[in-house]
């Protein structure tokens, strides 16, 4: 059998997508384009962000396939972003709900049964869980090897720990996946590394193997941990700090008070580091002005910590998104927020700074469109693929290599029109993704 695929993330293969396709012996496997993907008998598509929803529909428009054809290979869809399938049902015969390695063998041979496999005549899905297995995904010259599933944390708003039971892989394992790469660099990735029950053990494997580990995220409260000799790649550790203020931290359960944070970066100076990326989390439900005067006496008080003129501290901002199936799923945002220009303006870009410590903070924040589209493929239900086509024809967004807006008025006619701005951001009590049974319960 030929089976096409395409991940629309980064790489050309993803890590999850790439074990999936470990576990199709025996058939002829190709990377598709729109000019190849009508040669072939099976599509395997990996969604991973909001983005990707539009990118698939642009694919499928390129190369002539639609689900309503008889004459055509069979679609299926996979990836994270499967925490709400509906809106991805109407472009395939079968969307994989959650982890898909065991049961992708029988989905490409047409067996949907599993049920984590959503299809128009079935009524719910259960999120897949998986046990982990021994796999390294090798990709621009670094390993990337899976150590662990889900979180043992309690973040709120985080789909990887309420979506996700936490799930190790065996020390054994990785070693054996160690073993198995011929890079020279790994990626050993997880939601916290430094959790693992062998962690230890996993960085002596890599001494002696000769690597190098790259894993750069770390919780700030374990941030002591990553430093592991030889074996660790001086790369800038990036931690979640998340809300802005201690008050809103507090609400997520990301309980880090400013005097902890002040205390572990001095620490982290003091230790001879150059430089830390801190991840904030814009937008999160209750956050008032007073909030970002408590963020800028943060910023303030790290500019003053002993050799701060000297260290690059890298504040990355994101827009909060309610995920389905945590806790904070239901809860609505503020779309219409200029958070681009609010953060731009925090850190006086183009005008007198304030700042003496080395600041390359990051102004890649969504506008507010892109926030609209970014909740339709979070919160759509099958209505998803005649309003994407209705943005595509009339004009309002494109494809270029990435999602674009191109006429806001246009986006704001099409979703007002029918109340979808409202149904995608207001704050709600169910949705189309009721169908899934996630298999932990969001509290």
């Amino acid at each position: 059998m030929k089976i096409g695929y395409l991940t629309f993330g980064r790489d050309d293969l993803s890590y999850g997508l790439a074990l999936c396709l470990s576990k199709l012996g025996g058939h002829e496997l190709y990377r598709v384009t729109p000019k190849t993907a009508g040669f072939v008998d099976v599509l395997l598509f990996s969604i991973f962000w909001f983005e990707h929803s539009f990118l698939l529909a642009e694919f499928l428009r390129q190369a002539n396939i639609d689900k309503a054809q008889k004459n055509r290979p069979r679609i299926i869809i996979g990836g994270f972003n499967t925490f709400n399938p509906l809106h991805l049902l109407p472009y395939a015969d079968a969307v994989v709900v959650g982890d898909g390695e065991g049961v992708i063998a029988n989905v490409v041979n047409g067996d949907y049964s599993a049920a984590n496999v959503l299809t128009d005549d079935k009524k719910t899905v259960s999120y897949g869980v998986e046990a982990l297995e021994s796999f390294c995904h090798d990709v621009n010259d670094i390993g990337r090897i899976e150590l662990a599933r889900g979180c043992k944390f309690n973040c709120k708003f985080c789909a990887v720990k309420h979506l996700k039971p936490y799930r190790e892989m065996p020390i054994a394992s990785i070693k054996q996946a160690i073993r198995s790469t011929k890079c020279k660099r790994i990626a050993l990735f997880a939601p916290e590394p430094t959790t693992h029950k062998d962690n230890d053990e996993i960085t002596k494997a890599c001494i002696r193997a000769n690597k190098t580990r790259l894993d750069s995220d770390v919780r700030l409260d374990r941030i002591e941990k990553r430093d592991g000799g030889s074996a660790r790649h001086d790369s800038t550790p990036r931690v979640g700090i998340e809300g802005i203020s201690e008050r809103l931290r507090k609400s997520v359960n990301k309980g880090y008070t400013d005097a902890f944070i002040i205390e572990k970066v001095r620490q982290f100076m003091a230790d001879g580091h150059k430089g830390l990326f801190m991840y904030f989390i814009l937008d999160l439900p209750g956050e008032e002005e007073e909030d970002w005067q408590s963020f800028g006496g943060l910023v303030l008080q790290m500019n003053e910590l002993p050799n701060a003129e000297k260290f690059i501290l890298v504040p990355s901002p994101s827009v909060f998104m309610p995920t389905p199936g945590t806790p904070m799923g239901c809860d609505g945002i503020n779309w219409e927020r200029p958070y681009k220009q609010k953060w731009e303006g925090f850190f006086g870009k183009g005008q007198g700074r304030v700042w003496d410590v080395m600041m390359a903070e990051r102004s890649r924040v969504f506008g507010p469109h892109m926030r609209l589209l970014q909740m339709m493929a979070t919160r759509a239900g099958t209505e998803f693929k005649p309003v994407e086509e209705e943005l595509s024809k009339k004009g309002a967004i494109a494809i270029k290599t990435r999602l674009m807006i191109t006429d806001k008025t246009e986006i704001d006619r099409i979703l007002g029109r029918d109340g979808l701005i409202d149904a995608y951001t207001s704050p709600r009590k169910e949705g189309p993704w009721d169908i899934v049974q996630f298999p932990t319960k969001a509290t």
